[in-house]
């Protein structure tokens, strides 16, 4: 019983998270092309190319998600976030199309999170990186990451250089 109910409180902490996030990009996606062409940092990657790069990130690990409830210990591909930035022309990319990729991506955890037995939640795989990983850590992950580069492009709003806390 006492794991049910943590993996269904982690489970709604996870939901809360990404739909948090997802307002808050929503914001941020909203601003103009000028603020979006800056950098919270020199060398490092301009608003619109986070947004492109949440997008792509969000879908790789929706499809993990997906993957290991639905076929529990299918192998985790890793994939190189900086190559896929450039390969896709991320800094090209309309932020209302990264946005819509966001919230779709996102609307497809929350509602899986909200109405997946917990056996298929705690479903796992092995990722060549982090090592095991349940369908609910994908999904988490998808939220504390989005959180992570929303103070990014929060610092690219404001008009400030982000350094890490």
């Amino acid at each position: 019983m006492k794991a049910s109910l943590e993996t269904r409180q982690r489970a709604a902490a996870a939901a809360r998270r990404i739909e948090e996030g997802r307002r808050r990009l929503e914001a941020i996606a909203r601003l103009d092309a000028a603020t979006l062409s800056r950098r919270y940092a020199p060398g490092k990657w301009s608003g619109a190319e986070l947004l492109a790069h949440l997008a792509d990130s969000d879908h790789v690990h929706y499809y993990r998600f997906l993957k290991v409830v639905a076929e529990e210990g299918v192998p985790i591909v890793p994939f190189d976030q900086d190559r896929w930035v450039v390969e896709l022309r991320a800094a090209e990319r309309p932020p209302a199309v990264s946005m819509a990729s966001i919230a779709a991506a996102r609307a497809g955890l929350a509602h899986y999170l909200a109405t997946l037995p917990d056996e298929a939640l705690v479903r796992s795989t092995l990722h060549p990186e982090s090592g095991r990983m349940s369908a609910l850590d994908l999904a988490e992950r998808v939220a504390n990451h989005g959180l992570h580069h929303l103070e990014q492009l929060e610092a690219i709003r404001d008009g400030k250089t982000w350094t890490p806390g």
